[in-house]
């Protein structure tokens, strides 16, 4: 408790690790999920995508999901990085003791 209160040891890891899967899972299910009453408040916005979805070839539909897998590997790649940071942050704080 005393290392909490003093900042010797951080909390840090463990937030990132909680904000890294709300925002890989919960964020894009919650948007999923929102959509009717995206829809519902701004009507002009479902006429758009029924046209895109009558339009749209099975190509763009492969881009679109390929955008999003390199949308949740960058936030990966992301959280990856700070994690690492406050891991070498720790590691040398015990190299000094």
């Amino acid at each position: 408790m005393v290392e909490f209160l003093t900042f010797d040891r951080f909390i840090s890891i463990d937030m990132l690790i909680l904000f890294y899967y709300l925002g890989a899972f919960v964020l894009p299910l919650l948007l999923y999920f929102s959509r009717a009453y995206f829809f519902q408040r701004y009507p002009f916005t479902e006429n758009l995508m029924q046209s895109l979805n009558n339009s749209a070839s099975v190509r763009m539909k492969v881009i679109f999901l390929l955008c999003i897998i390199f949308c949740e590997i960058i936030w990966r790649m992301m959280f990856e990085a700070m994690i690492g940071y406050f891991q070498m942050h720790e590691y040398l704080q015990h190299l000094q003791r």
